[in-house]
């Protein structure tokens, strides 16, 4: 009798581990579904995605098809870890080389505009063979003398931008907007790589090309081209002095301004890309930059500011593009973009939608004071802003956005900071240690500087 029960006993414990074997071997086979199941259902349950219009379908074919985006939208992103994932051996020590150079001094402006477009070659693109090539272009970069780094500062008699090392014609845009924007005489060399967007016509064609993003065919996310595109023809256009050194076509910022009304979505204010589904359908995406630089270039003449800080805050603990986490962590970069949100947006909110903004905007601060600044003046670098003078500028930023240099800068609050003054000799003692030579080191002493003279 036991001699039956053992082997009855036995017989369970195989069914048993076999049964836990062909769950383990169906879950390591199917993995990448799952995972992709998984990435699919927290983008759903997000809730970025302003859905198209409901149409006369059942409900179960809505369903599908809301399925089917998010699957495709899952697709992406797993394909753009993958390649941040295999990318990383050769990159992150050119990277780090760079971030060494640029905290002792260098100038590493060629390399760094390159190591720009990797960026976006890895995180936007499946452009494989171009990216490879780039990387080693970065690497070939880093024997180069001071001099050949000095270059990408200076105006390219090619096209009138400052963008050596470039390719793509919205980074160049956006490494020139600087120099448009402020010029006042004759340039040394005409400004050709505006011609692009010089009449309405040409001006929406690029516009709508980069907004209406069919990613499931093409394998290429718009997010960056969009942002940097209108950020850039944004603090051109809409300024109240446009540059004497292009004759821009009559009108033309109006049409912009077209675009951007067009553009905002009324559900709650805010802009970002548009994604074009397999059936044709427009799903409209929240983008915190985007969002960010709209109502910043405009000085906050736009509309609906109420809904779109109260959408700030239920998009607080939500990954970029859409929210201001990156990887599930602040950032100083997304924080000083949420900051000038709520500034433009306060007079709009109530009482309550202001405290919750309160209570956010003092995590960021502690966040940036004890996890991002370092007792020696300098800021620690992260995933998203992985160079010291990106770190140094987005962390100066964010803290003069807040008001925690000055008073008069703290909308949200009546709280001193004692230790303000201390923290900010100690961060200009740091950045004058470099020489300044580099453009986003000295952006960042400036910064500070022009603060203490208003």
């Amino acid at each position: 009798m036991r001699r039956i029960f053992r082997v009855t006993r036995n017989r369970r414990w195989l069914i048993l581990l076999t049964s836990v074997l062909i769950v383990a071997l169906c879950v390591v086979t199917n993995r990448a579904q799952l995972m992709r199941a998984v990435i699919a259902y927290k983008i759903s349950h997000a809730r970025i995605f302003t859905p198209p219009p409901m149409s006369s379908q059942s409900a179960w074919h809505r369903l599908t098809e809301s399925a089917q985006f998010y699957w495709d939208f899952a697709d992406f992103v797993m394909a753009r870890n993958q390649r941040l994932k295999q990318s990383k051996p050769a990159l992150e020590p050119l990277v780090k080389e760079i971030a060494r150079r640029q905290s002792s001094g260098e100038e590493m402006e060629y390399s760094s505009h390159i190591y720009r477009e990797i960026r976006w070659l890895l995180n936007y693109t499946a452009n494989d063979k171009e990216t490879q090539a780039k990387i080693v272009e970065l690497r070939d970069s880093l024997t180069l003398p001071p001099s050949e780094q000095h270059l990408a500062t200076e105006q390219q008699s090619s096209d009138g931008s400052w963008g050596l090392g470039l390719t793509s014609w919205y980074l160049r845009l956006y490494y020139s907007v600087d120099q448009v924007k402020n010029c006042r005489a004759n340039p040394k060399y005409p400004f050709s790589f505006l011609d692009r967007i010089n009449s309405p016509e040409k001006l929406t064609v690029v516009l709508d090309s980069d907004l209406m993003d069919n990613l499931t065919a093409t394998q290429e996310f718009s997010e960056e081209k969009l942002n940097e595109t209108s950020s850039a023809l944004a603090r051109i256009l809409f300024a109240d002095q446009p540059t004497g050194c292009y004759a821009f076509y009559p009108g033309l910022n109006i049409a912009f301004r077209d675009f951007v009304a067009r553009w905002q979505n009324p559900d709650d204010g805010w802009w970002g890309q548009w994604l074009v589904d397999r059936q044709g359908k427009v799903w409209k995406m929240d983008d915190v930059s985007m969002t960010f630089h709209m109502i910043s270039d405009a000085h906050g003449q736009v509309p609906h500011l109420d809904l779109i800080g109260k959408r700030l805050l239920q998009l607080d603990d939500v990954n970029f593009p859409a929210g201001v986490r990156f990887e599930g962590q602040y950032t100083n970069h997304l924080n000083w973009d949420a900051v000038r949100i709520f500034r433009y947006a306060w007079p709009y909110l109530d009482t309550a939608t202001q405290q919750q903004a309160r209570v956010e905007i003092s995590r960021m601060l502690q966040w940036c004071l004890t996890e991002s600044y370092r007792p020696d003046g300098s800021f620690q670098e992260n995933a998203l802003d992985d160079t010291p003078e990106d770190a140094y500028r987005y962390g100066v930023w964010f803290l003069q956005e807040a008001g925690y240099f000055q008073a008069k800068d703290r909308f949200w609050t009546d709280q001193a900071f004692p230790d303000a003054p201390a923290v900010q000799a100690r961060i200009e003692a740091k950045l004058k240690a470099t020489g300044l030579k580099n453009p986003g080191l000295r952006e960042a002493y400036e910064s500070l500087q022009a603060g203490k003279e208003e």
